[in-house]
């Protein structure tokens, strides 16, 4: 895979809460905001395929994600 090298602004609060991600994890900044890209793109494929995504709560309660 070739890198490429960009800059992005993001505001303070999304930065913060990638760097906690980051540091609890033991990862990189670029590694979760990779994690972060990667997901968007797979709710946008499934969207795009006309799927569902779907979350079971701790009260075995099924809820769709909606994307916005």
């Amino acid at each position: 895979m070739v890198l490429k090298k960009i800059t992005v602004n993001l505001p303070e609060d999304q930065v913060e809460f990638l760097q906690k991600i980051a540091a609890s994890e033991h990862i990189t900044f670029t590694d979760v905001l990779c994690r972060s890209i990667n997901s968007e793109k797979f709710f946008v494929e499934q969207a795009n395929n006309k799927c569902k995504v779907l979350v079971e709560d701790s009260d075995h309660r099924i809820r769709e994600v909606i994307r916005k």
